[in-house]
């Protein structure tokens, strides 16, 4: 399955990132350079980090298993989050530049003072290496089945790569190199859906969904339809919640303006109504091809069905092309894992280091602490990766989503309310979160199915499809039940007579009315030489993978390198043209 020239794609994308790194190591000044790069990037930049950041090879490993068994059922998981994409476009986005903070948790403390501050730096640290690691499980368990070695080698490599990308080039080397990414990902993925869909025994779309296995048609055969409909809700509102909360303004504290912050959005609302409709075609067409035969052939996955992408790509694609797939599944989450380590370093140094143990610490000096913290982190990620991998007894789409549910929702309830509704005491925003908690413990150990078997539809003997989808639906509601109850009923000790609370309020929902023009990231030539750049490597990229033409390939191989690779060059010459410094 693999040749000498997969290899090659493969060193060289680790010397491309390697390199990045390097490169932006020299751009970061302080630590709003390395934390969000200085608030001055454009919206495509900003753009194309947040769609990525969005997903992670689990997308080419579980969401394909759950493909290859149901279709298009798991294309609902990533149209949920168009609504919340609605609502952060047309209330939350802008909200989130007018902060004026280097790192979210800054936002936190002027909402809900320091003592808030501290408690979701430590409540939030945690969860967001823990999810990393499931991440990192997730691609190694993979390529160490493709590749016929141990898990925990390829965790440390792996791991250790995306270390040294968040380390050295901070915001500037995650954002420049998730850019890149994006279009090599999208170029290949895309190349495999159409050779595949292009196959003498598939017929194009239309052929594939006739031949299309019957589960993939009538998802009656895993789960009743009000149970469906459950699920999707559950996800979108859990997705409302995440996506809209202070903890999750990263990407458009990086923006320019506030328009820049809206046009953000595009590129993730564009992506999400796409993206899953060609991902949906290789583990279709291996379930047509070998429904019956992937336990045999992925025989060391524990799930072998997570290898239904790859095993289409294998067939379809050109002599070397595969290693440019494989490539692309480490960009995806490469991306999300060094986006979360920057974020993470962000958290612990701006938000705990510099106020509680160092308050006058120098700039220079706490840039290095940031870069050591990244490191610091990056190493507990790994030990998380490999503690995983002993522990997941379920399929990896199912442990992410019922991970994100069960840690994530109730940490995001006061972050999104906090940004709009004032008047509660500075203790709202913890409890809540410790309430959220208690009903999340309470959903998984004491909740059974069986309970609300007198519900209409909702009748036993439950499969198990359904009985996943009752704990992420029943964590949903009673816990963002819960907690919203909570919040708001706080409302009843707030204290207009608290004159510091009362001041850091007015600052921030002063700061909220503000609009940012743009005059704070104006593009200067520094400014303009970091796009400059970005286009630059997206350039070189190209350059390199359309030079892949010449491995031995029929016409039409070749004619796929030239394409993928010419797509990578004509962006790159655009960007490097219009913002070079003359």
């Amino acid at each position: 399955m693999i040749t000498p020239y997969d290899y090659i794609n493969i060193v060289f994308y680790f010397l491309f990132i390697g390199g990045v790194g390097v490169y932006f190591s020299r751009r970061s000044k302080d630590t709003s350079d390395y934390f969000r790069a200085g608030g001055a990037l454009p919206w495509w930049v900003t753009g194309a980090s947040a769609w990525m950041a969005g997903f992670s090879a689990w997308t080419f490993t579980g969401a394909a298993g759950k493909m290859f068994n149901t279709g298009a059922y798991s294309i609902l998981l990533y149209y949920s989050i168009l609504v919340p994409f609605i609502i952060l476009l047309l209330f939350t986005c802008y909200r989130f530049r007018r902060m004026q903070v280097v790192t979210p948790f800054e936002a936190v403390r002027l909402r809900f003072g320091q003592g808030s501050q501290v408690f979701f730096t430590w409540a939030r640290l945690p969860f967001m290496l823990v999810f990393g690691g499931v991440t990192l499980n997730a691609v190694s368990v993979f390529m160490a089945a493709v590749f016929d070695v141990e898990t925990t080698t390829v965790i440390v490599v792996l791991g250790s790569m995306v270390v040294t990308l968040a380390m050295l080039g901070g915001a500037f080397g995650v954002v420049a190199s998730d850019f890149v990414q994006m279009f090599m990902v999208v170029a290949v993925t895309t190349l495999v859906a159409v050779l595949a869909l292009n196959q003498p025994d598939i017929g194009g779309i239309s052929g594939m969904l006739e031949k299309a296995p019957p589960a993939h048609k009538d998802w009656s055969q895993f789960a009743r339809p009000q149970f469906i409909v459950l699920w999707f809700l559950g996800l979108m509102f859990t997705k409302i919640f995440e996506e809209n909360s202070i903890d999750k303004s990263a990407k458009y504290l990086m923006t320019r303006s506030d328009r820049h912050a809206r046009m953000t959005l595009i590129i993730p609302i564009i992506g999400t109504l796409i993206g899953p409709l060609m991902w949906l075609v290789p583990p279709t067409v291996a379930a047509i091809r070998h429904g019956n035969e992937i336990d045999q052939i992925f025989n060391k996955l524990k799930f072998p069905e997570e290898g239904a992408f790859l095993l289409t790509a294998s067939e379809v694609l050109p002599t070397g092309m595969l290693g440019l797939l494989l490539c692309g599944i480490f960009a995806a989450t490469l991306t999300s894992m060094d986006a979360g380590l920057n974020q993470g370093a962000g958290i612990f140094v701006r938000n705990f280091y510099l106020p509680i143990l160092s308050p006058k610490c120098p700039e220079k000096k706490l840039l290095i602490i940031s870069k050591l913290s990244t490191g610091v982190f990056g190493m507990v990620m790994i030990g998380s990766a490999m503690a995983w991998e002993t522990m997941r007894e379920m399929q990896l789409f199912d442990l992410m989503t019922q991970v994100a549910i069960s840690l994530g929702l109730p940490m995001s309830i006061p972050l999104l309310y906090g940004l709009f509704w004032r008047k509660t005491p500075p203790w709202a925003a913890w409890s809540t979160v410790l309430v959220g908690m208690a009903a999340s413990f309470t959903v998984k150990f004491v909740f059974k199915p069986e309970m609300f078997a007198w519900l209409p539809g909702m009748e036993g003997p439950f499969m198990v499809e359904e009985v996943t989808t009752f704990y992420v639906f029943g964590t949903v509601i009673f816990v963002g039940g819960l907690c919203t109850l909570w919040f708001f009923g706080t409302s009843f000790f707030y204290d207009p007579t608290d004159q510091k609370y009362m001041a850091t309020l007015d600052e921030f929902f002063g700061r909220l009315k503000k609009p940012m023009d743009g005059s704070e990231g104006a593009e200067t030539p520094e400014n303009r030489a970091v796009a400059a750049s970005i286009g630059k490597l997206c350039l070189i990229y190209g350059v390199f993978v359309a030079a892949l033409m010449a491995i031995p390939n029929p016409i039409s191989g070749r004619l796929c390198f030239l394409g993928c690779g010419g797509v990578m060059i004509v962006v790159g010459l655009l960007i490097w043209r219009s913002h070079r410094v003359r």
